[in-house]
């Protein structure tokens, strides 16, 4: 395997991670935040943390005022 390849099968397992978090969240609360955040690096990231959150029962749903917000999440 070429390391193009490996970083490319690394971008789609993080990505199909990323998916089944998403799906399981959705599963739980619905889809409560705009899509579009997935669009940008740091939002996404902030976005993952909170709905692990959310899915470990640690906080409620998520929505795009948790992520656009300026708090920091911990």
């Amino acid at each position: 395997m070429t390391e193009e390849m490996g970083a490319s099968a690394n971008m789609d397992a993080s990505e199909s991670v990323v998916i089944m978090l998403a799906q399981q969240y959705a599963a739980k609360f619905g889809i409560t935040f705009s899509s579009s955040l997935m669009d940008d690096e740091k939002r996404k990231q902030k976005l993952i943390q909170l709905m692990g959150q959310a899915i470990s029962g640690k906080r409620g749903a998520v929505t795009d005022s948790d992520v656009l917000g300026e708090d920091e999440v911990d």
